[in-house]
């Protein structure tokens, strides 16, 4: 895609100075500003980072200008679709599902997992959408017991789990392994917290658990790829983030913050409305994308139009849920034979690829 190409050789350098600057210096005043920083002992800013993508006042860059893509989540982890198709619908990044952390074969050959399901390697995957020009997003969705039980993300307090320490190392290893493949983004956790700010639930936890996860990933020496961190309340609110947003952003970098929209931005809202609320984000240089929209979800089916407009307006990154040839399944933009799939959906195949095709 053009997007990811011929971008020119002084923009490219200059991004570097000025990241490089920029990332020293705000280290410096923070430390001052905020002594605990230095008893926090993070990992240092890097002097030369990497690019092409970094996240810079707010914005997603690439290679030093504002960029915005679209895409959809895939389930690639289960066998490599057919990313002919995915050209043709324009897609640009894929958030990729993890449902077996514990399990999920990073690179090397596809294994059977302990729920029965075949696992396809992370790389594999990775590089099937590099030469389709398209950026990775790694997400955590799941956690299997030996036994072969599967705890889903959604909802759960992440440093309550049992598996806690386990997934730390796991994600480190992922980590590890993508270390300058800076098109491959690693997200810490998929909708976290309950819907409803309940189960203990604060945004002083949020803070806490997102620090230990993003420092878990940065203390990987030379890992520098984008961080994607979520929202509370299952991922869909800003709340923690426009709370404690720019605690967690202190002396650290390449952090973007994941959306998800569904009721609390598709039901009862106004383009007008959705607009103002990702400005307020970016008036607090909070960047943001929408790593899920989906046309249904517990309330029933839901409007997208409305949302998809703002997106655009605010060249917000938006994916959305799900790629997935599946003619019953309403979030599915692929029926069971490949064509979009608008049964009972509000024509949510045909929806989206107008939006990604715009």
């Amino acid at each position: 895609m053009s997007k990811l190409l011929h971008q020119s050789k002084a923009r490219f350098i200059l991004a570097v100075l000025f990241l490089t600057f920029l990332g020293n210096s705000c280290r410096k005043e923070q430390e001052l500003i905020n002594p605990s920083l230095q008893s926090e002992n993070l990992p240092p800013v890097p002097s030369n980072p990497t690019l092409p993508f970094a996240i810079l006042e707010g914005e997603l860059l690439q290679n030093g200008r504002p960029v915005q893509f679209k895409g959809v989540n895939a389930l690639n982890t289960f066998g490599i679709g057919d990313h002919t198709l995915m050209d043709e619908w324009h897609i640009e990044i894929v958030r990729e599902f993890i449902g077996n952390l514990r399990e999920q074969p990073i690179a090397g050959d596809a294994i059977q997992g302990a729920n029965g399901a075949w696992l396809h390697p992370l790389q594999n995957i990775v590089d099937e959408n590099r030469r389709h020009q398209q950026v990775t997003i790694l997400c955590p969705f799941g956690w299997v017991d030996q036994t072969g039980k599967q705890t889903l993300f959604t909802g759960l307090n992440p440093s309550a789990q049992s598996f806690y320490s386990q997934y730390k190392l796991k994600m480190k290893d992922i980590a590890s392994h993508f270390k300058g493949q800076p098109d491959v983004w690693i997200e810490v956790w998929n909708e976290p917290y309950h819907w409803n700010n309940e189960n203990g639930y604060s945004h002083e936890l949020w803070l806490k658990d997102q620090k230990d996860m993003v420092d878990n990933l940065r203390r990987v020496v030379g890992f520098e790829n984008i961080i994607l961190v979520p929202g509370n309340e299952q991922g869909q609110s800003e709340s923690a983030i426009l709370s404690k947003g720019n605690e967690l952003l202190a002396g650290r970098y390449n952090l973007l913050f994941d959306l998800h929209a569904y009721e609390k931005w598709l039901i009862n809202t106004s383009e007008a409305g959705i607009i103002q609320r990702i400005q307020t984000l970016k008036n607090r240089k909070c960047a943001i994308m929408f790593g899920e929209i989906g046309v249904i979800n517990s309330s029933g089916l839901m409007p997208t139009e409305t949302f998809l407009s703002a997106v655009d307006a605010t060249k917000s990154t938006t994916l959305a849920w799900l790629w997935n040839k599946n003619s019953s399944d309403q979030n599915a933009l692929l029926d069971d034979l490949g064509q979009e799939n608008n049964f009972n959906n509000n024509n949510w195949g045909s929806t989206f690829r107008r939006f990604l095709e715009d």
